[in-house]
């Protein structure tokens, strides 16, 4: 059964391009922001996008969420796949909200899989210390650290199977980086990390050398665009 869901392909990009049109007097030059893009990500996979500037990312990302249509080339996305990424799972809380009543959202499943079997939600707010008073604040009043370890139980907890990361994985701190990356351990969606986070990945090397993780959690498609746009396997 695993061996049929690996194969499929969810999320596939075909020679995308977009470019920005910039007027420069008289004549239209067209600017390309991304290039030649062919991509093909089934379940389980790992992709990291390297980028040359934030124009580039933003682009790419709003592709992504389908807020873009590519201008040569075409992304197509499957039959019942979902994309979230962080930013939208934490501007779509209401902050008013605790974070047991924000958790009772359809977008959350009530016992996520994690390190290979269903977990209570409870479990894995006390494993990212948001026990005690904490689930119950409304989450405008929790503190930056909280909101990020939230965060990662809010992706972690998401009905979802393919999600971008933006800044999340930069906010990890030693509660949240075991947890999160125990997770990428046994979650069969995809990922996509957008930029290069090398604090981030000096962080797991850390822990790799401390407890010997397995290498699941590598991200195996790293992609870099170069100042034209052009898209190249590294």
């Amino acid at each position: 059964h695993q061996t049929v869901m690996k194969s499929r392909v969810l999320l596939k990009c075909d020679n995308v391009g977009y470019s920005t049109s910039s007027a420069s007097g008289n004549s239209v030059e067209e600017k390309w922001d991304i290039l030649k893009l062919s991509l093909e990500l089934r379940a389980g996979d790992r992709a990291s996008f390297h980028f040359q500037n934030e124009v580039q990312k933003q682009v790419l990302w709003r592709l992504f969420l389908q807020k873009f249509k590519p201008k040569t080339g075409s992304f197509i996305i499957s039959a019942k796949t979902h994309i979230h990424s962080d930013d939208c799972l934490w501007s779509g809380t209401d902050k008013k909200a605790s974070l047991l009543e924000n958790m009772n959202s359809k977008l959350f499943v009530k016992r996520p899989w994690f390190g290979g079997q269903r977990k209570n939600l409870e479990t894995l707010m006390d494993r990212l210390a948001l026990n005690g008073r904490i689930p119950y604040l409304p989450v405008g009043e929790i503190s930056d650290e909280q909101a990020a370890r939230f965060c990662v139980l809010m992706l972690v907890s998401a009905k979802t199977n393919v999600v971008l990361i933006d800044r999340l994985f930069s906010q990890l701190d030693q509660v949240s980086l075991p947890f999160v990356q125990e997770w990428l351990g046994s979650y069969a969606g995809i990922i996509i990390l957008f930029g290069e986070h090398p604090e981030y990945f000096n962080a797991v090397k850390t822990l790799q050398t401390e407890q010997q993780l397995k290498s699941k959690t590598e991200f195996n498609s790293v992609i870099s665009f170069s100042v034209d746009g052009q898209a190249k396997y590294l």
